[in-house]
């Protein structure tokens, strides 16, 4: 029975892979959540399909001993090999930088420390044949017209030491949070194109952009009139708005992504929400950004290792 492990399940993007890979059954489905009553809920919605089961372990992404205490019991309860992994959670601040217990910015650590740390616990219980996937985001390419209108301007990616302080520079909170997200989603292309180049016996590595998708929870750190405009009015719109999708397009090329339909020209490969491989914006694949990332990576989770 394959063995999937998604982070953000609980609703938008990761919900929909997760009901998807539901339907197709026979498989196992571990969908670590933050809240024990969304995940007990979310367990009871797709077992109803009957052939797959489904694990709703504990995990809180905002702190890194959390995610070491995941990878230990996970060790410990499991004989099962994951032949997919989709680092999908996301964090997004909008009006104020706030940082983790660990003191480190939250959307850095979310988006990808806690991702990086739990990769790498959960290496040795990889398949022979496993797919890893993050969900990254079209907000990191600067000539991005559809990020360009939500205001954002690009990574701004200078060191990882400083993306940890969320040390953006002489700019306003509103905008340091879009660039501390865009970044982010950076970070992770960087991630899936470096493991993919350097260790592609480990696993076949992807990054997919899957598109503004409205009235999904990621606007949840917004004030409530933005809100409302995500959950009920952008979402009528979505035909017309550029670089729009939805979580029911996305999701099926990114199931195809993580079950293998759906393979790149090279490991590592970036996709966006038209099942199109694209070539990410610089610096993604600059050998001093992955070489930064990973060895600041590194030494930020080795505590917890």
């Amino acid at each position: 029975m394959p063995t999937y492990l998604i982070t953000g399940a609980t609703s938008g993007l990761g919900r929909q892979v997760a009901n998807r890979l539901a339907r197709l059954g026979g498989n196992h489905l571990v969908l670590p959540c933050r809240d024990a009553s969304r995940g007990e809920q979310l367990r009871r919605e797709l077992s109803v399909f009957g052939t797959t089961e489904v694990s709703v372990p504990t995990l809180d992404l905002a702190s890194l001993a959390s995610v070491a205490a995941f990878i230990t019991e996970f060790g410990k309860r499991n004989t099962m090999r994951l032949d997919g992994i989709l680092l999908n959670a996301a964090e997004q601040s909008a009006n104020a930088m706030q940082a983790t217990v660990d003191g480190i910015e939250a959307t850095f650590a979310v988006n990808h420390l806690a991702h990086f740390l739990l990769l790498k616990g959960l290496t040795p219980f990889l398949a022979s044949k496993p797919i890893v996937g993050w969900t990254a985001s079209a907000t990191h390419d600067p000539n991005e017209r559809a990020a360009k209108m939500g205001g954002f301007r690009g990574a701004q990616y200078t060191t990882a030491a400083r993306l940890a302080k969320g040390d953006y520079g002489d700019t306003s909170v509103s905008q340091a949070c879009k660039d501390a997200y865009a970044t982010s989603k950076l970070c992770n292309i960087v991630m899936a194109h470096a493991l993919g180049s350097t260790r592609p016996e480990l696993a076949s590595f992807f990054s997919f952009d899957p598109g503004l998708m409205p009235g999904t929870g990621l606007a949840r750190r917004h004030g409530a009139a933005a809100q409302w405009v995500w959950r009920n009015v952008l979402p009528r719109l979505a035909r017309i708005l550029p670089g729009a999708s939805s979580t029911e397009k996305s999701s099926a090329i990114l199931t195809d992504l993580l079950t293998g339909r759906l393979r790149g020209s090279h490991n590592g490969a970036y996709f966006n929400y038209t099942a199109k491989q694209l070539e990410p914006a610089a610096p993604a694949k600059e050998r001093w950004v992955a070489d930064d990332l990973l060895a600041t990576s590194a030494a930020l989770t080795t505590a917890y290792c």
